[in-house]
């Protein structure tokens, strides 16, 4: 056994190297001490290794942000605000929007903030400025160029007054690609025009493929990559996706390589495409008023998929991408945003669950021989009420029956009937909502069941 550790190697006359201690005076071969010596030092390096990794933290779970993009503030606004604040890094709420025009003086749009409830929130506050299509000069003596400067000024200041420091200012400007080179030059303007204020702007994956966008990356702190879109459908027939989630995935993969901070805006919202009678598209509906049309006007909607928007925040969870600051939300979903995911399925998305939906039927008696057909949503995804609902019933005479919220009524038997669901759009009910479908009448209580074929929401 060796009980010392200082060791003089030395070469042997007859060729083979040797080991002496300085206080021994028999020699020990090399191959000796690689026999004995060596497993036990690489088992001591591995066990080291191992408690390397141990101590080592654990992944950053993926951050989640959200634009508040309403023009109007109401009171679900704040309460949506304070229900959602443990989930939420950061708020980035729209401030203004531009169009500038020829000839003309740049109409403006300023959303009255609340800022008390913005400062109450417990998060940092994002402001952003939303500029329409625009194809004249980004050089910074233009007025335009003048004017964006001045107003994103005054944007951080009224918030500065009203004691919120901003955490940044967000431009969203869908530039097309070939006006990126000029595009930067707005940005480095109001990089250093509101500085220390860090700069976000928004990109499309359509740019990633230019030269350019590496150039306009460099000229803002981070950037927010939106992967989804507004496609209007060509015929009532088509049905786009706001949000494909592969499409998503190469976009993000290909933005990670650019090792430039950024977010990945997701959906939470739908729209409406009205058709006319030749099959014409009329216009698009989100959150504003409802198109109207006469004839025979067809309506289709188009809606983010929570199933699969889960599914991609999963995939973001497991990439670990490295320049990946987390997912930005658009927009934060209100009870009377009709087209947006309800707050429930929102909530389940975000902890990269597939929200599922779940219809229960009940049948209510609140009066002799009356009754009443009511589906209530007890899922976490909204319950599309687009089947049929049967009932049969024994040893009874229906006297009457009516069907309610656009369901309608079609008899199959004398003793059984259904109630058909409305044409498109398809009938919806949110998490814990419910329903009164219909009712029948009998001149006494029947043996009654019914049953309902529910999907869930897409």
């Amino acid at each position: 056994m060796i009980r010392r550790c200082h060791l003089i190697l030395a070469d042997d006359p007859t060729g083979s190297r040797r080991v002496y201690d300085r206080q021994m005076t028999s020699p020990v071969r090399f191959a000796d001490v690689t026999r004995h010596v060596l497993p036990g030092l690489l088992a001591s390096l591995a066990i080291l290794a191992a408690g390397f990794l141990w101590l080592r933290p654990p992944p950053m779970p993926l951050t989640h942000n959200a634009y508040i993009w309403q023009r109007e503030w109401t009171d679900s606004i704040r309460d949506a605000l304070q229900r959602n604040q443990p989930l939420i890094a950061e708020w980035a709420a729209l401030a203004a929007e531009v169009e500038f025009r020829a000839n003309a003086a740049p109409r403006v749009a300023r959303v009255a903030l609340d800022y008390a409830v913005l400062r109450d929130s417990g998060r940092p506050i994002s402001f952003a400025i939303r500029v329409a299509p625009y194809s004249g000069s980004f050089d910074r003596t233009r007025p335009e160029s003048r004017f964006l400067l001045e107003l994103a000024g005054d944007i951080l200041k009224t918030a500065r007054q009203h004691g919120i420091e901003p955490a940044a200012l967000h431009l969203d400007f869908d530039a097309a690609t070939r006006q990126l080179d000029g595009y930067r030059l707005w940005l480095a303007a109001l990089r250093e025009a509101i500085a220390p204020t860090p700069l976000v702007f928004t990109a499309l994956p359509t740019w990633l493929n230019s030269a350019a966008f590496a150039r306009l990356a460099q000229a803002a702190a981070s950037y927010v990559l939106q992967v989804h879109s507004w496609e209007a459908p060509k015929t009532p027939d088509q049905s786009p996706t706001l949000c494909d989630p592969e499409s998503a995935k190469r976009a993000i993969a290909q933005a990670a390589r650019l090792n430039r901070p950024f977010l990945v805006a997701l959906p939470t919202y739908g729209y409406r495409a009205w058709f006319d009678g030749q099959s014409r598209l009329l216009g698009l509906s989100a959150e504003g008023p409802a198109l109207t049309a006469a004839g025979h006007a067809q309506v289709r909607e188009v809606r983010a998929d929570p199933v699969e928007m889960a599914g991609l925040v999963r995939w973001l969870d497991s990439q670990q991408f490295e320049s990946l600051r987390g997912v930005i939300w658009y927009r934060l979903p209100l009870p009377e945003d009709r087209l947006s995911w309800n707050e429930r399925t929102w909530q389940t998305v975000m902890r990269g669950q597939a929200p599922a939906a779940r219809t229960a039927l009940k049948l209510e008696k609140p009066a002799a021989g009356l009754i009443e057909v009511v589906l209530r949503a007890t899922g976490d995804a909204d319950s599309l009420l687009n089947q049929p609902v049967q009932l049969d019933w024994r040893q009874a005479r229906l006297i009457a029956a009516d069907g309610l919220a656009g369901f309608t009524i079609q008899r199959i038997g004398s003793d059984a009937l259904r109630f058909q669901p409305p044409a498109p759009p398809v009938l919806r009910l949110a998490p814990g909502q419910q329903i009164l479908i219909g009712w029948l009448r009998f001149h006494h209580l029947p043996e009654i069941s019914a049953h309902v074929d529910t999907s869930p929401a897409r």
